[in-house]
């Protein structure tokens, strides 16, 4: 059990520093999951338990300074014990709770340890010491991730799994039961909340488009998805219709930006500038979040331009105050405070205190495009998308989890390359067509599209329920179920997501709680045998 438990803290370790980094998503319960369950040699129990926490906190988004329960130590801890044991109800019944001392972490690890690394890097700044910076917002900070979440985790496997499976022994099976119900159920919770998440609500129409196909034809979720495509193109044709989109050209990108002849940085330098800036999310703490990362990525346009030491330290200094948007998108700010840091550098006819205004200015609207299509959207439906194909592979198959990460690797690669290499090119112009032209408007009327159709679809792939109800007619036992499968397949699922979405948008209703209530709703309906 050592190697065992040692191997998941490494894993667990690996996606905290994939939240502060790489942001590839590996951190999330799907992938998290089936990397734990090889790591027991039972694939099959890691992308069970994966898909379930995943379901879990599907649409759970990380929005302003709010921490949420943590699905990452969540899922590598729940899924080693479900290993360890050789009960996935054993991952379904500890995912919660083990999620919420991670929560715990994050705050405690933001609110005291951050706090402390911030100072160093604040010290590094005044003297412009890049080095330091580098120490105290990525090195250390990855050291720390592995103290807060790789010990717990291996202390949580290596010692706690005998105890869990001693309490596993004594439980009854209509109890494991139950929660295995609850679990076919959590599914509704986390498309509920996605729904939720939508801010174009006149998409709903395309939800029916999924269910329909999706339940009444059978088609799966891969050809769901392609409908959902399907139902974008024809509205973007429609749109082009109506209004002829305008071009902005690279000449429009001189006329706003005038003579660039002083410019000194170099592709070689934003290449570096977007290495440097891959560590956004590292040591963030409360009072100033993502401002050492911030910092780090400007290091080598700032090292470039700025000749006098004394200039650079200030210009350092400059990007220590509060930053905080989406890590992704937060990108466009730092290939805009590149180009304007240059430009006072070698020009001086820049008021230093715009640049960090300006940034201050962006970060609420990039931080509603970045939460809304990759956190609200892209990630929820890819996710949800893998755990379907995992079920419909009666989960032997990790296609699904290789797909969502190769996914969600490219398109936040792909932001931060946009933002940092054409934010530098184009400057404020660049954000000032995308507002004006009505880019954002539409994107996020697609995005609604695309997640309406493919919720519908999700209903039958990821909520399961069978009732155990039968009545007698004559001399004829009706299962109940196939009376209302006859009515309309997945009635129940389609009900249950429903409900779960007017408790969650409309009466505010905790989601944590909502998924409680779903497993102890599992648990009461096998005890009393409706389920």
């Amino acid at each position: 059990m050592f190697i065992e438990a040692l191997l998941t803290s490494i894993i667990v370790w690996l996606g905290f520093l994939d939240k502060a980094f790489l942001h590839t998503f590996l951190y999330r319960p799907i992938v998290i999951g089936p990397l734990v369950g090889l790591v027991f040699g039972d694939l099959t129990m890691g992308l069970q338990v994966g898909c379930a926490v995943e379901l879990m906190f599907l649409a759970v988004i990380f929005v302003g300074t709010a921490i949420p329960p943590d699905e990452t130590i969540s899922a590598g801890l729940a899924t080693a014990l479900a290993c360890a044991t050789g009960s996935v109800e054993v991952g379904i019944a500890t995912a919660l709770p083990i999620s919420f001392v991670g929560q715990i972490f994050r705050q405690t690890r933001n609110s005291t340890i951050y706090e402390i690394t911030q100072r160093q890097v604040d010290k590094a700044a005044a003297e412009a010491n890049p080095k330091k910076v580098i120490l105290w917002t990525s090195i250390i900070p990855s050291v720390i991730e592995y103290i807060c979440f790789g010990v717990p985790t291996f202390v949580g496997v290596y010692f706690g799994a005998s105890y869990v499976q001693a309490f596993i022994d004594i439980i009854p099976p209509w109890l494991i039961d139950g929660i295995a119900a609850g679990g076919g159920l959590l599914g509704a919770v986390g498309v509920a909340l996605l729904l939720g998440s939508v801010k174009d609500k006149s998409s709903w129409p395309y939800f029916l488009v999924g269910f329909l196909f999706a339940s009444y034809l059978g088609i799966n979720m891969i050809g769901i998805a392609l409908i959902a495509i399907i139902c974008v193109g024809l509205n973007f044709y429609a749109d082009k219709k109506k209004s002829q989109d305008e071009e902005f050209e690279a000449s429009d990108y001189e006329a706003e930006n005038g003579d660039r002849s002083y410019c000194v940085v170099e592709k070689k330098d934003l290449w570096r500038t977007f290495k440097y800036a891959l560590a956004i999310e590292s040591g963030n703490c409360t009072t100033r979040q993502e401002a050492d990362g911030f910092l780090q990525g400007m290091i080598p346009v700032l090292d470039k331009v700025y000749d006098d030491k004394e200039e650079r330290a200030k210009a350092y200094q400059r990007h220590c105050e509060l930053f905080l948007t989406e890590g992704r998108m937060a990108s466009f700010c730092i290939g805009i405070s590149c180009a304007m840091e240059e430009r006072n550098a070698k020009v001086g006819d820049i008021d230093v205190d715009s640049i960090n205004a300006i940034k201050v200015a962006l970060m609420g609207p990039l931080a509603g495009v970045g939460d809304s299509l990759i956190h609200g959207t892209l990630r929820p439906i890819m996710a949800g998308l893998a755990c379907s194909m995992v079920a419909a592979s009666n989960y032997i198959s990790p296609i699904g989890p290789i797909l969502f990460f190769a996914v969600m690797t490219i398109v936040g690669m792909g932001v931060r390359y946009f933002g940092i290499f054409k934010g530098y090119e184009g400057g404020l112009a660049l954000v000032a067509n995308l507002q004006e032209g009505g880019m954002l408007d539409r994107l996020t009327k697609y995005a609604g599209i695309a997640a309406f159709t493919v919720c519908g679809g999700f209903i039958s792939a990821l909520v399961y329920v069978t009732l155990n109800i039968s009545y007698t007619q004559g001399d004829t036992v009706i299962a109940l179920q196939e009376v209302l499968d006859g009515l309309m397949p997945n009635l129940i699922p389609l009900l249950y997501t429903l409900l779960m979405y007017w408790l969650i948008d409309k009466k505010k209703v905790n989601i944590i709680l909502l998924m409680v209530l779903t497993i102890m709703l599992g648990i009461v309906g096998v005890f009393v045998g409706i389920l």
